[in-house]
């Protein structure tokens, strides 16, 4: 298994759109962990359909779970989740969005954080006007490291 590239929970700046934004795929939710396995459902379907192997759906399932029960539990009421799924040829990037309350992103020292780190490559977050936080995950594909 390949070692998780560095993480960080520190702001940041959004990353750029790029030109093939066109083809993200995203998903608007109501704020509830009822809905969760929604998303949870398509990051899997999604990795299926790109070709990564039982484990990594099984790593990106779990993470993007992670993710979305984080930003449900900070959501405001009534809050939307937003998740943005975006695939290259190398790696599917999800991106995780709600309104919070406070505006805190996820702290490293947590166990989901740490859970988030294990199952996938890069795990970014960052919080823009409004008290929106994001979460970016990063799953390569197994190939693409070797």
């Amino acid at each position: 298994m390949a070692v998780p590239e560095r993480t960080s929970s520190e702001p940041v700046e959004a990353p750029p759109v790029s030109d093939d934004a066109g083809s993200d795929i995203e998903l608007t939710l109501p704020a509830d962990p009822v809905h969760v396995p929604v998303a949870r459902a398509l990051a899997a379907d999604l990795a299926v359909r790109l070709d990564y192997d039982l484990d990594e759906v099984s790593d990106l399932r779990m993470a993007v779970d992670e993710a979305c029960a984080e930003l449900v539990a900070k959501a405001a009421a009534p809050g939307r989740l937003r998740c943005v799924f975006r695939a290259d040829e190398h790696a599917l990037r999800v991106s995780v969005s709600a309104t919070t309350k406070d505006g805190t992103v996820p702290g490293q020292n947590t166990f989901g954080w740490r859970v988030l780190t294990a199952l996938v490559d890069e795990v970014k977050t960052w919080t823009t006007d409004g008290n929106v936080v994001h979460i970016q995950l990063v799953k390569h594909r197994l190939e693409a490291h070797a």
